[in-house]
C-alpha cells in the first residue's frame, strides 16, 4: 500500500467533467439569483419613488457595485433610470429677469446646479474605472492561472 495522494480519493468521487459541469451550473445559478434580486431590488426603488443609482441598487438587491456595472443590460437600465429621474427633477428653464441681482442669483443656482452634477458624474466615474481596474486584475489572475508559465 503506498502512501500516493490519488491514493487518498474516494471511488465514488464523480469524473471530472461531471464535477467541472455542476460548478459552472452552480455558478451560472449564483448569478442569475443575483441578476433577479437586482431587477427586483430596482424595482422596488421604482415602487418607493427612492433615487436610482448604482450604490441604491446594490444595496437593495444585496449585490457589489462591479457586479452592476459588469452586467451591460442591469447597468444600461440603471443609467437610463437614473438619467430619467434626473430630467424629471430638473426645474424648468426659467427666463433671467433684467434685474442684475436676479440674474447673478439665477446664474449662481444654475452654476451650482451643474457643479453637483459634475462632481457626481466624476464620482460615478470613478467608480466605474475602479471596477474596470478590479476586470483587469481578475482577467489577469485567469489568465496567469491557465498560463503557469508566464
Amino acid at each position: 500500500m503506498s502512501n500516493r495522494p490519488n491514493d487518498a480519493v474516494p471511488e465514488t468521487m464523480p469524473p471530472p467533467d461531471r464535477r467541472i459541469a455542476a460548478l459552472r451550473q452552480a455558478a451560472q445559478d449564483k448569478h442569475q439569483q443575483a441578476v433577479q434580486r437586482a431587477e427586483v431590488g430596482i424595482r422596488r426603488l421604482i415602487k418607493e419613488g427612492e433615487e436610482i443609482n448604482f450604490r441604491a441598487v446594490a444595496r437593495a438587491a444585496g449585490v457589489s457595485l462591479d457586479f452592476l456595472y459588469a452586467h451591460t443590460d442591469l447597468r444600461q437600465r440603471i443609467e437610463t433610470l437614473r438619467g430619467q429621474q434626473r430630467a424629471e427633477d430638473r426645474p424648468p428653464p426659467q427666463a433671467p429677469s433684467t434685474d442684475d441681482g436676479t440674474v447673478i442669483h439665477t446664474l449662481t443656482e444654475a452654476l451650482r446646479r451643474e457643479r453637483t452634477t459634475h462632481r457626481e458624474r466624476v464620482q460615478e466615474l470613478e467608480q466605474r474605472l475602479a471596477a474596470a481596474h478590479g476586470e483587469i486584475l481578475r482577467l489577469q489572475r485567469v489568465i496567469q492561472a491557465h498560463n503557469p508559465r508566464s
